[in-house]
């Protein structure tokens, strides 16, 4: 985390060295970027950047924590009282806010991108937990929405947790378009039910 001098530091250099970290993480995978490409961006001598951060991993875990903050609060109107409603629903909810955050959000979206697909030590120190946690609240979800009815009783709760993990967290950044923003929604929702589809009605076609 950053240290007292940089929390210190007037609003417009603080969020100046933010924003060059970001463009640098989001451009290429945590073990490419250079601290010297960063404080390049930011106009700050090298000595100034360890005076704000340990180093590296310090800025970096920094700035997920920015980006986690961010998200569950955007998704927070979203995951209150979701008492009631069905889990494929939720899922197409929070999809569809993940695909708005994605569009006002494109830097983080493709730094998560990058870490995701990392799976380093970088990623199991910051992530690993977080997505068994979050298998652990969709298992007890599908869970109930077999007890409702719902889902079917001989799926595997877990497998399916893991599934809409994987579906929720990785936003297909490829599909990002700023410029286009409405296109470029309308193709990730797309995307995204036609999956749901699938996993909802399955691909069989009566007895074979």
């Amino acid at each position: 985390m950053p240290t007292k001098t940089f929390l210190n530091l007037d609003k417009e250099k603080k969020e100046r060295i933010v924003k060059s970290a970001l463009m640098e993480f989001s451009n290429r995978a945590y073990e490419h970027v250079n601290i010297s490409d960063i404080i390049k961006k930011a106009k700050i001598p090298r000595g100034s950047f360890y005076q704000y951060f340990n180093d590296k991993e310090d800025l970096y875990f920094y700035l997920i924590e920015i980006i986690r903050n961010e998200k569950m609060s955007f998704l927070q109107d979203t995951l209150i009282n979701i008492e009631g409603i069905r889990f494929v629903e939720l899922v197409k909810r929070l999809y569809d806010e993940g695909v708005k955050f994605a569009l006002k959000f494109p830097l983080y979206v493709k730094i998560m991108d990058h870490l995701m697909k990392s799976k380093n030590e970088i990623f199991d120190k910051l992530m690993s937990d977080n997505l068994i946690i979050a298998e652990k609240i969709y298992t007890d979800l599908i869970d109930k929405d077999k007890e409702r009815g719902y889902i079917r009783k001989d799926i595997d709760s877990s497998t399916f947790a893991k599934i809409v993990v994987q579906l929720t967290t990785n936003i297909a950044v490829e599909e990002l378009d700023i410029a286009n923003e409405e296109e470029s929604y309308k193709k990730m929702i797309e995307r995204n039910n036609k999956i749901l589809e699938i996993i909802e009605f399955g691909v069989s076609q009566g007895d074979k």
